[in-house]
């Protein structure tokens, strides 16, 4: 786990430099514990690591292979299935880093080793003889990746910040309206006009001719397809148990001692049961928010039914929320409208400083398995999706939408909407178009990253397309963004074990019918029931959120009229017309206004 930075084409020394000394803290955060400069032809870079396999002798970076020179944000479950293929082919290897297997494996089969990768990872790859650099990024986005480039230099970094200033380019101005409707800023676009996103699940090259930068476009490695093969549900929970035992072997390999991050829900449980399997002292971390959160009691009550001792119990206050608050800038880089990167990111302090720095996470279970509300609603509003109902539900809904709004609790508009319509709606995390549209004066449609996905599943069930959508949308740009953030802003590697190429490849093969068949999560709570004597698998769903009053004063008229002045929108008046999730709003909202003030150039 790590952090990059590099100058590829024209070497833009003074810039490269200067910036390094100025990101020095945010990049030592992501790898305090080595740091190494290259400088070769066309190429300039610097690895920051943090320390989970081997030791400081063994996988330092940047790393040189024959004419590669790799640089590896990550870890690969798999490192050594491939080191045996490898070795099969003639390869030796010196230690036991994953970086020395990504690099012999892109020696040996080029850019289809992406395709071979099984974790979570940014790469750049050089080649020194031919002047070609690669940028690529793992599956489903786990491992964030940047560049900016003009037509004689490219610069690349594992943040928004890793990038110089001048080179960003201006302010998008589209990208409030992409951050105001989905709560993100989704790949490839930043902030930035001249900033873009690596695209998970692909990998993009560059070369440079006669002191000319060419881009040769993006390249997808993977993208997620359902196949509908398992249609029964004990066949689907086998195959499934089968595969978290497996994910959980992966995720306990490392030179460091293991923490597990513990709710006390079933995806955490799951995750902790088995882990203790193969070290039963292992460390269970849990926050507690106090009055109200459920997590300390079910934890609590599954760890003493295990017996389970090392159990550590992070009491979390006002005052932490509060500090945790200030941070949100420097954590994020990025406008973010998810409340849940504050407990996030005191759960991750909590590992750290409890002598941890890699901590397994049920992140991922809720996209794989359906866990989500939405999912449920989808499901049931299948049937009316059909064609065939058009002039009957449509019809209504266009005549009734507006006053049926006015019930924003019941939410019923969504009732009337077309299939491609609904599936938008229920994937905005932040303001609805109908909250908006009437507000802010744009042609700009923010939904054409939806709808090139979409495009592409015009022959899947509506839930179907919803799953898709989940893992190439919500899952990379929310989830894993916050994921990122909070955990390497703490020094801490996650590992959310759901996410192992292995349990995502056999989700994809059960259908949705299975999926939902007795309600969210169907198959991991028969695993559940099956592997643990405990009650917690009925229990109701609690989200990871932000246990304070306090948001509705983080977002005041002095904000707001900032707000104006710097984009035209008018932050109170998309409150009015918020139907649900109204805390997000006010902290969406701030966590925007703060971004502005401290990035917004003319």
């Amino acid at each position: 786990m790590c952090g990059i930075l590099g100058n590829f084409g024209f070497i833009e020394h003074h810039d490269f430099n200067s910036h390094l000394k100025a990101i020095n803290e945010p990049l030592t955060r992501r790898g305090p514990d080595q740091n190494k400069v290259i400088d070769v032809q066309n190429f300039l870079a610097t690895h920051s690591r943090l320390i989970i396999h081997g030791s400081q002798d063994d996988g330092v970076q940047p790393f040189l292979f024959k004419n590669l020179i790799i640089l590896f944000n990550g870890n690969l479950y798999n490192k050594d299935f491939l080191k045996l293929d490898l070795e099969r082919e003639g390869y030796s290897f010196h230690g036991v880093s994953d970086t020395e297997v990504v690099a012999v494996s892109l020696y040996h089969w080029g850019n289809k080793a992406f395709s071979k990768f099984n974790g979570f990872f940014s790469i750049a790859c050089f080649d020194i003889d031919k002047k070609y650099l690669t940028l690529g990024r793992d599956r489903v986005g786990q491992k964030p990746l940047y560049y900016s480039h003009n037509s004689k230099s490219l610069f690349f970094g594992s943040t928004e910040n890793f990038v110089p200033e001048k080179f960003r380019g201006k302010v998008r101005k589209e990208s409030f309206i992409d951050f105001i409707t989905f709560g993100f800023i989704p790949a490839p676009s930043t902030m930035y006009e001249n900033m873009f996103s690596i695209m998970p699940g692909t990998f993009m090259e560059f070369s440079f001719v006669h002191d000319k930068l060419i881009n040769h476009g993006s390249s997808h490695f993977w993208k997620p397809i359902i196949v509908d093969e398992i249609t029964n549900l004990n066949s689907a929970t086998e195959l499934i148990t089968e595969a978290i035992t497996s994910s959980i072997r992966d995720g306990m390999n490392a030179s460091i001692d293991v923490a597990c991050l513990f709710s006390g829900g079933v995806d955490s449980s799951l995750i902790f049961s088995n882990a203790r399997k193969i070290n039963k002292n292992i460390a269970a971390i849990t926050a507690d928010f106090g009055e109200g959160d459920d997590a300390k009691l079910r934890s609590i009550s599954l760890a003493e039914a295990l017996k389970h001792e090392n159990h550590l119990i992070r009491e979390i206050s006002n005052n932490d929320v509060e500090d945790s608050l200030k941070l949100i800038s420097e954590i994020c880089e990025s406008p973010f409208d998810d409340t849940s990167i504050i407990p996030s990111n005191i759960v991750f302090e909590s590992v750290k400083r409890s002598g941890y720095s890699v901590a397994l996470t049920g992140d991922g279970a809720d996209e794989l398995f359906c866990g989500y509300s939405s999912f449920s609603n989808l499901s049931k509003l299948e049937k009316f999706l059909d064609a065939r109902f058009d002039p009957f539900i449509r019809l209504p809904g266009k005549i009734f939408a507006k006053p049926i709004s006015k019930y924003r609790s019941l939410n019923l508009t969504r009732f009337f909407l077309p299939e491609k319509d609904l599936l938008i709606d229920l994937s905005c995390n932040g303001f609805k178009k109908r909250e908006w549209k009437d507000l802010i004066d744009t042609d700009y449609d923010p939904f054409h990253y939806l709808d090139t996905i979409l495009d592409e599943l015009h022959d899947l069930r509506p839930l179907d397309k919803f799953r898709i959508l989940n893992l190439r949308f919500k899952l990379p740009y929310q989830m894993l963004f916050k994921v990122d953030r909070a955990s390497m802003y703490n020094s801490v590697e996650a590992r959310p074990l759901f996410l192992n190429n292995k349990i995502i490849d056999a989700a994809l093969n059960i259908s949705s019918s299975v999926m939902m068949q007795d309600g969210p999560k169907t198959v991991l709570k028969k695993i559940y029931q099956s592997q643990l004597n405990h009650a917690g698998w009925s229990l109701p769903k609690t989200g990871f959120g932000w246990k304070t009053q306090s948001y509705q004063n983080i977002f005041n008229e002095r904000d707001n009229d900032y707000l104006r002045a710097k984009t035209g929108i008018n932050g109170f008046s998309l409150l009015q017309n918020r139907n649900s999730h109204h805390k997000r709003g006010y902290y969406g909202l701030y966590s925007f206004v703060t971004w502005l003030q401290k990035n917004y150039r003319q």
